[in-house]
This record gives structure tokens, C-alpha cells and sequence, in this order.
């Protein structure tokens, strides 16, 4: 294929702290679906925002259709034909087909203010008959399957570009079969091969053996570099394993001569725990002192049941118990009532207020242990926060400053000073070390290390399978809802090519 439709060149993209893309390159052909893959956090996120105008790059070049564009927002890319087809999807549930197409762009519909419904319809219509999607317009979103809301956000793109006269559009599907069945998967494959004779598509899954049997060509990025691109003629699962977790592997980054094998006591245990249409059957057990990571892809159900197990969300079925007793987690309050902490992935938004000083951040739980009648011992306060500002070399002058003002690594040790002030045994942790520095990265690593030596018992989900394996006693791996493997990590350290066979 030598129509090159679309050329990103020598992409940087750096955030504080952090490199997400060095030199990134990518290129796509007209009416050819190619493949992005990676571990979490090799940047293929970062490298689309950029396409789509969420984020502008650093450095490096944009080409279309042979010439520079610059794309400054996401309505910028729209007028250039490129278009996002989420994971979580971005169509409204309560409203119809057509009107689902056409949300915030009805004035194109309207004369002396009044939009016709009937022009609408007809433009859906055409729309949907152009990509050989059999739906009525006038359907309700909620009554369609997966796959056809896939197909009305992919209408809805494809209209978009038709309307900026763009001939060939780029739609961008982002784990579009996370949650779909074979049938389903089969059925969207079909469409796509179908699609792909009117428009070019960028494809990003962690499913490889999907990425061999659909792509025209992929790319594997790892740690926001380029590692290979593979026609289809040549590519294979292992081909993509061994270059996305190809990297030197540095053992005692990870503190390794710390780890300690964890006591015979139960602190938690999980029986055949059940979420609809997120997890089944997951039982195991958790250690005092013990460092379990939760392993898997974007929709292999961990994120949920990390969330069930803090109480957001309940399960539909199944027992979980602490220290030998049953216990009913309807909400983060009652979770930390049992002893569990939780450190989301999104600190800013979920993990501090961020208009509030570190130290009243870091005393949230406990605020109620340090009142005086009807006010908070703010001297008590300060000596607390002082004490852990220390303990984890956070960087700040005063307990005093807002979090706002911290960088992302000092930030995240706020989150974990917040659940060591409070004494919790359990604690779950999404992505802890992400967005941070590499020596900050570290004291992290060593914190969890000390809390481990102290007894709390720990359930991760790393930024990469390094991570996963350097800090874990025992990886709990999942796809699809269900456990897949328990490996031991505790004498022998298992490889990323051993945990990727269970996981995609």
C-alpha cells in the first residue's frame, strides 16, 4: 500500500514528570485498518489524544493527505475527518437512532430556527444504508445491541467527515470487543472489513489474536517509544508479546531483597464472588503482609472488583470475609469501617481534594479521632502530617500548602499518607505509581515494602506487567471476568511473557 492517507511523525509528548512519547511515528493508509498495540501506559492513549485534539504534541508533525495540519481541539479534528469510536461509548441511551447522529449539530437541520425531524430522519437513513447498518433511525439507542451502537457512533463519524467533504474519514475504535461475545466479534470484523472500503481505521485492543487476524498492518509502542510495525503477513501473537514486554528487566528496582514471604493468616478471602456483565466465580485468598497484583487488560473485570470490594458497586452474588467473618460492603464508608483503603487511579480528581492542605487531606479518615468537643486539634493535625511528610520525603515546605501545588509523585504520597495515618489492613491500589517520576516511583516501591514488613495486606493493579511482578507475592491474573492463573511470585519471579498468555 503506498496511499498514504495519514502521517504522524516524530511525535513528543511529555507531562510533568514524565516522557509519555519520544519520536513517535504512525502511519495509515487509505481503506486499511491498522493496528495499535501495547502494554498500559506504552502511550497509545497519549498518541491518539493528540490526534483527536485533546492534547496538542510537544513536538512532531501531523500529514494529511500530504499536507501539514495542526489540530488544536477535537472539533478541529472532525473538520479533518478523524473521529473516536470510545470503549465506554458515547451515545445517549434515551434517545433515537437519528438523533443520536446528529447531537450538537442540529442547526444544519434548521430553518428560521425550527429543525426538521424529517430531514433528520432522511439524513440518518442515508447515513446508515451508506455503511449497511440495518437500523431504523427512529429506534431507541437503548434497544440496540453492542455492536449496532458501535455502528451509530461510527455513522455518526462518518456524517461528520461528509460534512466537512472529507473523502476518506479515520475512525479511531478503541477496545471496541471488550465486551462482546464471539458472535458479536465476528459480526463487528465483518463490518469493519466492509468499512474499511469507504474509510481507514486505527484499531487499539489488547486482544492480539483479534489485532493478527483483522489488521492490514500494526504498530507495538512500549514505554512511548516505537518497537516495530508488522504487515499482516508477518505478524503473529507471539511476535507482538515478545516485542511489547521486550524490554531489560531490573529486579532490584523493585527492592526485591525486601520482599518478605507473607504470614499464614487470612485477612481476606473472596467466594466465588459475582458482578453481572463484569466478573464470575472469583475466589482466593489474601495474607497478612502479603502484595497481591491483580493483572489483566482494560475490561478483564479487575477495576470492578477492586471497586466491589471498596463498596462501590455490590456484588450480585458470593461472600467476601475478613479475618474469618462474613461481611456485607455496601459503601466506601462501610469498607473503611472493615479496614480497607483504597488509592484510585485518578488521584486528582478521586484521591485529594485538591483545594485543601496536605495536611487536612491527610487526616480525612481520621478527622473524627482528633476532635476536641466540636473542634479538630489542628496542632494534632500539623504533628501528624509533619510526621509523614518526613517518613515519605514528601516534597513540600509546609503541611500548610494546598495539594494543588504539589507535583504528581508528592501528590500520590499524600493519598498513601492518608491511609498509613489510618491504620487500614487492607488496601487497594489502581496504578499507584502512575504519572510519577522514576525516584519518586521508588519511595513508593519502598513505602509499600515497610507496610508490607508492618502486616497490611496489599491487592495492586501495576502500571505494567514489571511492576506487577516485581512487587507481588502472588499474581492473580483475569480476562474476561474470570481468573485465568494464579502464579507464585514470591521465590521465582515469573516473566511478562509468562503472564501475557493468560491475559490476552
Amino acid at each position: 500500500m503506498n496511499d498514504i492517507l495519514l502521517e504522524m511523525k516524530e511525535i513528543y509528548k511529555s507531562f510533568p514528570g514524565v516522557k509519555a512519547l519520544e519520536s513517535v511515528s504512525l502511519g495509515v493508509h487509505r481503506n486499511e485498518i491498522v493496528g495499535l498495540v501495547g502494554e498500559n501506559g506504552a502511550g497509545k492513549s497519549t498518541l491518539m489524544k493528540i490526534l483527536t485534539g485533546v492534547y496538542q504534541a510537544d513536538k512532531g508533525h501531523i500529514i494529511l493527505n500530504g499536507n501539514e495540519i495542526y489540530i488544536q481541539n477535537p472539533r478541529d479534528a472532525q473538520k479533518f475527518g478523524i473521529g473516536m469510536v470510545f470503549q465506554e461509548q458515547s451515545v445517549l441511551p434515551n434517545l433515537r437512532v437519528y438523533e443520536n447522529i446528529f447531537l450538537g449539530h442540529e442547526e444544519v437541520f434548521s430553518r428560521h430556527g425550527i429543525t426538521s425531524k424529517k430531514d433528520m430522519v432522511a439524513a440518518a437513513d442515508q447515513v446508515l444504508k451508506e455503511i449497511e447498518v440495518t437500523v431504523s433511525p427512529m429506534t431507541y439507542v437503548h434497544e440496540l445491541s453492542f455492536v449496532q451502537r458501535q455502528m451509530v457512533e461510527i455513522s455518526r463519524n462518518i456524517w461528520l467527515s461528509r460534512q466537512a467533504e472529507v473523502t476518506t474519514p479515520i475512525i479511531i475504535l478503541d477496545e471496541p470487543t471488550t465486551v462482546l461475545d464471539q458472535k458479536d466479534i465476528e459480526l463487528l470484523f465483518k463490518k469493519l472489513n466492509e468499512l474499511k472500503k469507504k474509510i481507514s481505521i486505527i484499531y487499539i485492543s489488547h486482544r492480539l489474536k483479534e489485532v493478527v487476524e483483522l489488521c492490514d498492518r500494526v504498530y507495538v509502542l512500549k514505554d512511548g517509544k516505537n518497537v516495530g510495525c508488522f504487515n499482516h503477513d508477518e505478524v503473529s501473537e507471539d511476535l507482538l508479546r515478545s516485542r511489547m514486554v521486550g524490554r531489560e528487566f531490573h529486579g532490584e528496582y523493585y527492592l526485591l531483597s525486601e520482599q518478605r514471604t507473607p504470614s499464614d493468616k487470612v485477612v481476606l478471602e473472596l467466594q466465588e464472588c459475582f458482578k453481572k456483565g463484569s466478573f464470575h466465580n472469583i475466589s482466593f485468598q489474601v495474607h497478612e503482609g502479603e502484595i497481591i497484583s491483580l493483572c489483566g487488560t482494560i475490561g478483564s473485570g479487575k477495576e470492578e472488583l477492586c471497586m466491589a470490594l471498596y463498596g462501590i458497586g455490590r456484588l450480585d452474588s458470593g461472600n467476601i470475609l475478613i479475618n474469618g467473618e462474613r461481611v456485607f460492603i455496601h459503601s466506601p464508608a462501610e469498607a473503611f469501617l472493615y479496614g480497607i483503603g483504597y488509592v484510585p487511579e485518578d488521584r486528582r480528581n478521586e484521591g485529594l481534594v485538591l483545594n485543601l492542605p496536605v495536611f487536612e487531606n491527610m487526616t480525612l479518615p481520621i478527622v473524627h479521632e482528633l476532635k476536641k468537643g466540636i473542634f479538630v486539634n489542628r496542632k494534632e493535625q500539623l504533628n501528624l502530617s509533619n510526621q509523614m511528610i518526613q517518613k515519605l520525603n514528601i516534597k513540600t515546605p509546609s503541611p500548610l500548602v494546598y495539594c494543588l501545588n504539589l507535583s504528581g509523585g508528592n501528590q500520590q504520597k499524600v493519598v498513601l499518607s492518608k491511609w498509613l495515618l489510618s491504620r487500614v489492613k487492607i488496601l487497594i491500589m489502581s496504578h499507584p505509581t502512575r504519572g510519577v517520576d522514576v525516584g519518586a516511583k521508588r519511595e513508593i516501591y519502598a513505602f509499600m515494602r515497610e507496610m508490607a514488613k508492618q502486616g497490611m495486606a496489599m491487592i495492586v493493579m501495576g502500571d505494567s506487567f514489571e511492576e506487577d511482578i516485581g512487587l507481588a507475592n502472588r499474581i492473580i491474573l483475569m480476562r474476561d471476568g474470570e481468573i485465568t492463573g494464579i502464579l507464585d511470585a514470591n521465590i521465582q519471579k515469573p516473566t511478562p511473557s509468562d503472564l501475557i498468555q493468560y491475559v490476552v
